[in-house]
């Protein structure tokens, strides 16, 4: 496996490797739990109460960002334990082309999300009608899309530079050397250098463009209608937007002046590419935030497992209610969120009109 100098770009300073592994690992836990956490919680639960399609949109991005955990971020940290790339060559190369394609499927699928969200909320009876299957399909064309896009990258990267492949410890992730002077394809300099993050540069502007009409559209409905509710998945479509812009501004910023010729240290290429990891880990606290029906089930869950380890925790059953939580249907699925002995509970309370706090140690969940 080649590489660059590692004397030149390599982690010298201790402090600087402590807090790059502590941040790559942090974001591959997270990001291994929370996305599971959000795909089980939305197909198995249905906890998170949004409109169909966005839902759906969630559902594929949170399998994008278990794809980059566990084919970049998870080699980049075993990189920065080990000073060096000990994956193999195959990974390497799965390593680069995962990072370059399922960046660009994140930016497309939350694009979809925010036109998404814009036409719901501008024609909220007509969108009515869509459904799941009309959402995932939306979702398959944006992995397509990237996937025709990406093609010419990654055949002109197998056919003509995969000798170029090498460990680079600027970002301690592998790169195809484009400026070696091996022989390449013209166009494919113009494409993935110019044209590719061109598109990438577009989708951020759409996203942007995007989120400010249905900020304004939003504020219109809530001034005209009253319709407050609809505020909740606006915040979260919002949420999500920013934090991709966030993690991905400054990666593009260093990208494109680099490209005008401005001259950047390891360190800072370091530091910029970790930057990028915020998107990969930050749905699962977007959706605690700002998305009610979602912490309420994390909540439910969470006294099950300290029941389950002999801890007491309390929950108020009417609270989930009101929230949405039924016993028998969970948010709006056929999974039971919990037991006979609740349901009864609730049951009684609604004659009664009172409702006790219920100890989950007590009634087993």
């Amino acid at each position: 496996m080649q590489t660059d100098n590692k004397t030149a770009y390599g982690i010298k300073d201790d402090v600087e490797r402590a807090a790059l592994i502590a941040w790559s690992i942090t974001v591959l836990l997270t990001s291994l739990i929370g996305d599971s956490i959000i795909l089980i919680a939305t197909l198995k639960y249905g906890a998170i109460k949004k409109h169909k399609v966005i839902v759906a949109v969630m559902q594929h991005m949170a399998v994008c960002d278990l794809l980059q955990a566990v084919f970049r971020v998870f080699p980049n940290t075993l990189a920065k334990i080990s000073d060096r790339w000990v994956m193999g060559e195959l990974l390497c190369h799965i390593q680069d082309n995962t990072g370059w394609a399922c960046a660009a499927v994140t930016t497309f699928l939350t694009c979809a999300m925010t036109t998404l969200k814009l036409m719901i909320v501008r024609r909220p009876l007509k969108t009515m009608a869509w459904s799941s299957r009309f959402a995932h399909k939306v979702c398959y064309a944006m992995w397509l899309l990237v996937l025709v896009l990406y093609t010419p990258v990654l055949t002109a990267k197998i056919y003509y530079l995969r000798d170029t492949l090498y460990f680079s410890y600027n970002d301690y992730e592998c790169n195809y050397n484009i400026s070696s002077g091996h022989s390449q394809p013209t166009w494919y300099v113009w494409y993935f250098i110019i044209g590719f993050p061109a598109v990438k540069i577009f989708s951020h502007v759409i996203l942007f463009v995007t989120s400010i009409l249905l900020l304004v559209r939003a504020k219109r409905s809530v001034a005209s209608h009253g319709e407050s509710l609809r505020w909740e998945g606006v915040v979260t479509v919002l949420l999500t937007v920013a934090v991709m812009l966030l993690s991905y501004l400054p990666i593009t910023v260093t990208f494109v002046t680099w490209l005008l010729g401005v001259k950047y240290s390891a360190t800072t290429w370091r530091a910029v590419a970790s930057v990028q990891y915020l998107n990969i880990m930050a749905n699962f606290f977007v959706y605690s935030v700002s998305v009610k029906s979602f912490r309420e089930f994390l909540k439910v869950k969470t006294c099950e497992l300290l029941s389950l380890m002999g801890l007491p925790c309390e929950l108020k059953p009417q609270k989930l209610q009101r929230q949405g939580w039924s016993p028998k249907m969970g948010y709006g699925s056929s999974v039971t969120l919990a037991n006979f002995e609740i349901q009864r509970m609730l049951t009684e309370g609604d004659r009664a009109k009172s409702m006790p706090n219920i100890s989950m140690h007590n009634t087993g969940l």
